[in-house]
């Protein structure tokens, strides 16, 4: 008889143990999917402050991008290395081939008679570019001296230096802003660049070509996708030695004018070029004004946001 009724009270146990299981279950069920629905209806209102915040801060970066200074279109100047008074014949018919004003550059320490004859001779239209190789302190006095004639007989020079790379050093650099030059080339092989140093030197790139086996499309095309300057200088003494021919120079320049052909890339001058670069600094300078004037009221949109939705986001902490 008492393990009738303790068989029995175990089973009652045992019932209201299953039951107590199955009520839980529901129970734990429903409470998933309040809390299911609560997170839903979260996340639906912390969504558009979400997107707001995104732009925000895509604005911000963009704001921030935009400080340093980009230009609008590469610029691609043409030189000649000049040799001889007799090359501005052939200097002038690829000039007029490609419609632009071509640029003299002299080598200061040529014989001063071959270098006088050529400043006499030349269009005075075309810029002239003052170089020196090799470029020392003793040869600087021989750019000196050519700028001393050039200022006798009136006629402009560029104050940009066209100073190869072997002769780009900190030394170098000092004599040329000392005698009152503005800027310098520079050279960057895989990609041409131009702009402004902090203390108001501009530079731009160039290619020196010397052979026909010198390849510049794909400095061209880097040219032309940072949206930089250079010019390109054929070397005369090349020319006229065949070790550098003719149909070298004309692909070479058919190639800049299909870039040229292009609204975001141009033949230019030395002066244009100079006027551009010359103004980075200040642009740059303005641009950073503009920057932390408009970031700082952006900033404090940005972290207003972001407490809205962790206020919102907090709702699910249970």
């Amino acid at each position: 008889m008492v393990k009738t009724i303790i068989r029995n009270v175990i089973i009652v146990l045992l019932f209201l143990l299953a039951g107590s299981a199955i009520v839980y279950l529901l129970i734990a069920e429903k409470e998933d999917e309040t809390q299911a629905k609560t997170a839903e209806e979260v996340v639906e209102e912390a969504k558009p402050y979400e997107d707001e915040l995104k732009e925000l801060e895509s604005e911000l970066k963009a704001l921030k991008n935009g400080v340093s200074y980009s230009s609008e279109k590469a610029q691609i100047m043409i030189g000649f290395v000049v040799e001889d008074a007799s090359d501005l014949t052939y200097i002038k018919e690829k000039a007029d081939a490609c419609q632009l004003s071509p640029i003299l550059v002299l080598d200061c320490t040529m014989e001063r008679d071959v270098l006088e004859e050529i400043i006499e001779e030349a269009d005075e239209s075309w810029e002239i570019m003052l170089y020196a190789a090799p470029f020392s302190e003793e040869t600087n006095e021989d750019v000196l001296s050519v700028i001393s004639y050039l200022k006798s007989e009136d006629r402009e020079y560029s104050d940009v230096f066209f100073l190869r790379s072997d002769y780009n050093n900190e030394d170098n650099l000092k004599r040329l802003k000392r005698d009152g030059f503005s800027g310098y080339t520079s050279y960057h092989s895989n990609d041409p660049v131009s702009g402004q140093t902090e203390d108001g030197t501009v530079y731009f790139d160039y290619s020196y070509l010397s052979s026909s086996g010198i390849s510049v499309s794909s400095r061209i095309s880097a040219l032309y996708g940072n949206k930089a300057a250079m010019i390109i200088a054929f070397s005369m003494t090349s020319i006229n030695n065949e070790s550098m021919s003719d149909t070298y120079v004309e692909s070479t320049l058919e190639n800049i004018r299909q870039y040229t052909a292009n609204s975001d890339c141009a033949f230019s001058t030395i002066k244009k070029v100079v006027k551009e670069l010359s103004s980075i600094n200040d642009i740059e300078a303005e641009n950073q004004s503009d920057y932390e004037e408009k970031s700082k009221i952006i900033q404090e949109q940005i972290d207003e946001l972001e407490e809205t939705i962790e206020e919102i986001y907090d709702q699910l902490e249970y």
